[in-house]
This record gives structure tokens, sequence and C-alpha cells, in this order.
């Protein structure tokens, strides 16, 4: 997907805009429209140092935001619009390199997309922790400023296939929106879920996560 890159200086153009870190330009693309009136909620979409991916992972990072999409379709909330930016590695510097919570708390606190409230999604090509393919705060806070120790945005990785990146996007979003894994509630969950703490791929919103998770400051409805 093409990225329009923005003016180093003045307002940006519509429909969104990236508030610059301390050290230089960001860039993005035009924002894709949603789920309309329905109980919704929309997302930025800021992949790091976008330049180094290859063809096919940019392809996968594209057909993991789809496949997030249809997990969160089954029972809601719905994703609204996503707005597609773009850090470059220039610009992100030692954070596009994430071995651990604290480079993830690093990165999600010196950038934060301030033109909109959409939830801010970070993605890079790799987490370097054997232990994680993404991180997210459960639940996490509204708003974009620093959450005082603790995470402020899921960031995520392109673990092996897009099915299995998309339903990590999902479940990084799913904390976010105040879900735990479901060794903690198995009352929220299926015996096949994105929640699982090795949660297969292409798996659904059950009612009672839809529930939960529209009580959730960040949700539309």
């Amino acid at each position: 997907m093409a990225y329009q890159k923005l003016p180093s200086g003045g307002p940006p153009d519509p429909p969104s805009s990236f508030s610059r870190g301390a050290s230089g330009v960001v860039t993005s693309d035009i924002a894709t429209s949603g789920a309309g009136m329905a109980v919704h909620f929309d997302i930025n979409l800021i992949v790091v140092a976008e330049e180094t991916f290859t063809p096919t992972e940019s392809k996968q990072v594209n057909d993991s935001v789809d496949i997030m999409k249809t997990i969160f379709a089954t029972h809601g909330p719905v994703i609204g619009t996503v707005n597609r930016f773009k850090i470059d590695l220039t610009v992100a510097g030692a954070n596009a390199m994430v071995r651990g919570v604290a480079d993830a708390m690093a990165l999600a606190d010196r950038f934060a997309v301030r033109s909109n409230d959409a939830l801010d999604v970070f993605v890079v090509k790799r987490i370097f922790d054997p232990k994680a393919d993404g991180y997210s705060p459960t639940p996490g806070a509204c708003g974009k400023n620093k959450a005082k120790g603790r995470l402020r945005a899921p960031v995520v990785s392109l673990n092996g296939s897009a099915a299995d990146s998309g339903n990590t996007f999902a479940h990084e979003v799913g904390h976010f929106l105040g879900l735990p894994h479901c060794e903690k509630d198995e009352s929220l969950c299926g015996p096949a879920n994105f929640m699982r703490a090795q949660s297969g791929t292409n798996t659904g919103v059950t009612p009672a996560q839809a529930v939960k998770m529209i009580a959730h400051c960040q949700v539309t409805l």
C-alpha cells in the first residue's frame, strides 16, 4: 500500500497527521473507511521502518489487518477506520529494535498520533524476544499520554504466516480492550479462541468477549 509523505514543517494535510518525535519527520497515507455507525473502534496502524519491509512483508501487514478485521467482525466490536502511518528508520532510530517490553514502551511513548483518538497499533518486522510476538497493556488506557510505567499501546510483529500475525494483531488489540488470556477466565472463551496464550489462527470473538470489550472507553457505541 502506498504512503503519502507529510511535509517536515507546518500542518499536515487531512485526513490524518502524525505527531513528530524529537528528531524527525513521519509519513502517513490516506485513511481507509470502515464500519460507519456500527459499534466499533478505530485504529492508527503505524509501521516502523516500513522502507525495510520486503513486498511480501508489506503484503503480510495488509493481510494481517484483514484477518484481524474478520476476527472482530464475528461478534464485534468491529474495526472502523484504519489510518495508516509509517515511521522511517532514520526517524525511529534505536526505537525500531524491540527486544522486550521496555523497548515497546519506549517506542509507544516516543510516537503518538495526536490528530485523532484512534487506537495506536505499532507494527515492527520482528520482536527479538523468543517468548513474545507482541505486547499490549490489559486493559489499555484511552488518550495518548504516557502510561506512567506501563505500555501505552499495542506493539505487534510479523510472526509466522499472515494467519499467525493476523491473530497476533487481534490478540494484542483484544488485550488493550480488556480481554485477558482465556486461561485466566474460561467463561469468556470457546475451545479455540484468539485470546488463548497459544491461540492458533483465524479464531473469532465470543459474545462474552464482545460484551467485555464494548465497555472499554476506546469503543464507540
